[in-house]
């Protein structure tokens, strides 16, 4: 079951797929129905019908046209643009209280004959065959009177297309410009149709009559317009745009839109390449006459009733009509063939060059030629403009003045962009000369500014104050705690005395006994030790603070100062990390930086920066393979500080090389990893900024066993000597290190998530290397210089 709307009234109508006919429960009407197969279909045909039933023909047209091509065998949709086309209005008869049908676009010709009622007949069923033709002869009917009364109309040279009143009743302004028009031209002696006057002794009849007569009659319309919402009323749009079907068949048709106090461009699109009038413009209804008197010169012929037939057409007209009709559909080499044809039959037929324009243009309807520059130059448009009568050259010249004000409209927007972009540019300048300067000033302040040693510090007060509220925690305990402890040592002691008083007491031959004892008394004596201490520690508590506000005076403190420190930290790190991100974000800034302090340019990562300058201990530095095949930075230790340059090495062991590719004796100045440091992995893992900080470094070579140095070596990457690897890591454990997948993939050995690593020295043995082993220990004896399960962990300093 699916909901209808009813097309006379609006209400609910309840279908199925197998209804054709239905009626309807509030205004008692039986009417066809459209198939309810598709939820799509009943919502486009709902929609429609509300338009039509607001009088909004041409915009349900539209819909019923989709309805028909997604669903061509839908007689509704055919039967809906019929109505459409005849401009039907469902009302209440007064004398019977039945919907009957008004027509508000009557024509010449008979719905019976028109080919949507054709198609509609074609795929209904019998009882929708049956009202289609009830009503299409009471359509006929009502047509037949209109036309009857138009015939005895007479002719007029203009009609005037506004709206009359607004929402509240009142005159509009279009209706005062439109009688100011109006009086204008009928003082020039034209015939014109003004329905505020020209049907003001028509009241309580049908209009539709009057106004068929008119728009079928007159040369000329005048859309006057001065507000988007009443160019775009329901009774202005069926007007003009009955009109210009009008003069799509009949050329000497021209409609002129005259608007005031609005925007051109908000006049309807159907208006576009049409000459409009701005009548804001000084002069403007002297020139709007003298127009109407180019395109209507008076004549001396009486007045005579309208002609209410089709106009005569010249012999080539229908070759036109085909020409035309093959625009429409694209057909353009069609169309070309035809507008020659009827040049054969008249060589100065305006309307078949512009037709041989669009051709050529490939351009499918009129009014889209203002869209396309090319129509002004094109030699077919200028035999138009030669040979065209005064509608024709009207029309182009319309079309010509759009191009041209399109074109006047696009350098204007040109010109506008081209200065909004420069005033950009500038003002993106001075942020970014600003920017630099905060940079400089926030980076320079850094230097020598100790960060790292009040980060130490802040993690220093912070284990103070984890001691101290652990102490608060337990201090109310500790007495009794000291007590326990002491009954635990006093019965540990008198175990003891009791044991050696024993143990005294044995003789020569109580080895076996002695043993045991002993063994016992091995064990009893470092637990005594142990619970002695733990006792002058709780003592050593209690006597530093005697009473418990003293303990929570001290914890306080060390709060407040963590605090404080913590605040301080925070505040210089958040300047700097904005620093580098507008460094980061921006190439200008960094390229300003770099003029005046090339460093902070170069070490535009963060990270970078807070190693090199004391933020921390850790940094990222440069890239290089992390995961199997994947690039990713590569995280350094800060090892020393000098006044102009910083010690790195990565936290990672990186890669798996031997010390040298062939067992044999070889010291660093020579072996294959020291090439192969300063070559490929020196290329692969910086960029040309980064290379520029590595500073070449004189190293030392040393033997394991020895201080002397055989030669003085200049390195950018190396690896630690065993002095250096023992004097620069506080411990074994400080020295373990982990393995890079890529390091693992490449065949190093791992315990317990550690690896060995090489050092640069020499080992024991002349063909041994020095390395550290899995437990971070430095190992002088070292392993084969051809051993290739060894990772590598690279060293270097970078200048500041």
């Amino acid at each position: 079951m699916a909901i209808c709307k009813c097309k006379m009234c609006g209400g609910d109508l309840c279908v199925t797929e197998l209804d054709k006919v239905a009626v309807c429960e509030y205004c008692g009407t039986k009417q066809t129905v459209p198939g309810a197969d598709s939820e799509k279909k009943m919502q486009l045909y709902n929609r429609a019908n509300r338009l039509r039933r607001g009088n909004e023909f041409d915009a349900a047209a539209a819909l019923y046209e989709q309805i028909a091509a997604e669903f061509p065998e839908e007689s509704e949709a055919y039967w809906g643009l019929c109505l459409c086309n005849y401009g039907i209005e469902y009302v209440d008869d007064p004398a019977t209280g039945k919907k009957m049908p008004t027509c508000h676009r009557a024509s010449f010709e008979k719905l019976a004959e028109d080919e949507n009622f054709s198609l509609a007949m074609e795929y209904a069923d019998v009882s929708a065959k049956k009202l289609f033709r009830a009503e299409a002869r009471e359509i006929d009917r009502i047509n037949d009177e209109i036309l009857s009364i138009s015939r005895n109309e007479s002719p007029y040279d203009i009609f005037i297309c506004y709206k009359e009143t607004d929402a509240a009743g009142e005159r509009t302004p279009d209706s005062v410009l439109a009688q100011e028009i109006y009086d204008a031209l009928t003082a020039k002696g034209y015939k014109v149709f003004f329905s505020r006057i020209t049907l003001e002794d028509k009241l309580g009849l049908q209009y539709e009559p009057y106004i068929f007569a008119a728009l079928n009659s007159a040369r000329i319309m005048l859309a006057v317009g001065t507000d988007y919402e009443y160019f775009h009323a329901v009774w202005v749009q069926n007007e003009w745009r009955r009109f210009l079907r009008l003069a799509s068949k009949d050329k000497r048709k021209i409609l002129i839109p005259c608007y005031r106090d609005m925007d051109p461009y908000d006049m309807p699109d159907a208006f576009r390449g049409l000459q409009a009038q701005d009548m804001n413009k000084l002069g403007a209804m002297q020139d709007l006459v003298r127009g109407v008197e180019k395109l209507l010169p008076k004549t001396a012929s009486p007045a005579a009733p309208a002609v209410i037939s089709a106009p005569a057409v010249s012999a080539a007209q229908p070759l036109l009509t085909r020409a035309f009709i093959y625009l429409e559909d694209g057909n353009w080499s069609s169309a070309d063939e035809y507008a020659e044809k009827a040049l054969d039959v008249e060589p100065k037929n305006g309307e078949a060059y512009l037709a041989k324009a669009m051709a050529k243009l490939q351009v499918k309807a009129r009014a889209s030629l203002c869209e396309v520059p090319a129509f002004e130059t094109d030699e077919n448009t200028q035999k138009a403009l030669r040979f065209g009568d005064d509608a024709v050259k009207a029309e182009i010249e319309g079309y010509i003045l759009a191009i041209r004000e399109a074109r006047e409209a696009r350098r204007r927007m040109e010109e506008e962009r081209r200065k909004a972009e420069e005033a950009r540019i500038s003002a993106q300048k001075a942020q970014d000369e600003a920017d630099a300067e905060e940079v400089l000033r926030t980076l320079g302040a850094l230097r020598g500014s100790g960060f790292y040693e009040d980060e130490v510090l802040l993690i220093r007060t912070n284990e103070n104050v984890a001691v101290l509220q652990a102490l608060s925690r337990s201090y109310d305990g500790i007495p009794a705690l000291i007590a326990q402890k002491q009954a635990s040592l006093n019965a540990m002691r008198e175990r003891a005395a009791s044991l050696n008083a024993r143990r005294s007491a044995l003789g020569v031959f109580s080895g076996k006994e002695k043993k045991q004892i002993d063994d016992e008394l091995n064990s009893l004596h470092p637990q005594i030790g142990t619970v002695e201490e733990e006792i002058a520690g709780y003592a050593g508590q209690l006597a530093r603070f005697k009473s418990r506000e003293a303990l929570e005076t001290a914890l306080r403190e060390q709060t407040a100062l963590a605090q404080e420190q913590a605040a301080q930290l925070s505040e210089k790190k958040s300047g700097i990390v904005r620093a580098f991100q507008m460094m980061r974000d921006n190439e200008r800034v960094r390229a300003l930086v770099m003029e005046k302090e090339p460093l902070f340019g170069n070490t535009h990562n963060f990270s970078v920066f807070s190693g090199i300058y004391g933020l921390s201990r850790d940094c990222l530095f440069g890239r290089y393979p992390q995961n199997v095949g994947e690039a990713a930075p590569i995280e350094w230790i800060v090892l020393q500080r000098e006044e102009n340059r910083v010690l790195l090495i990565s936290k990672y062991a990186l890669d798996c090389q031997p010390f040298h590719c062939f067992m044999e004796t070889k010291l660093w100045k020579t072996c294959s990893l020291r090439g192969w440091l300063n070559s490929d992995f020196l290329a692969q893992a910086f960029n040309d900024d980064e290379r520029k900080l590595i500073l070449p470094t004189a190293l030392p070579e040393l033997r394991s066993t020895s201080s002397v140095s055989d030669d003085d070596l200049t390195d950018r990457i190396f690896l630690l000597s065993t002095g250096e690897a023992k004097s620069m890591f506080a411990s074994d454990a400080d020295r373990k290190c982990r393995p890079t997948q890529h390091a693992y993939g490449r065949g190093a050995v791992v315990r317990d998530s550690s690896c060995i690593w090489w050092l640069r020295s020499t080992g024991v043995f002349t063909d041994h290397a020095a390395r550290v082993d899995f437990s971070g220990a430095v190992d002088m004896n070292g392993a084969y210089m051809d051993y290739v399960r060894a990772a590598v962990r690279p060293a270097m300093w970078i200048g500041v």
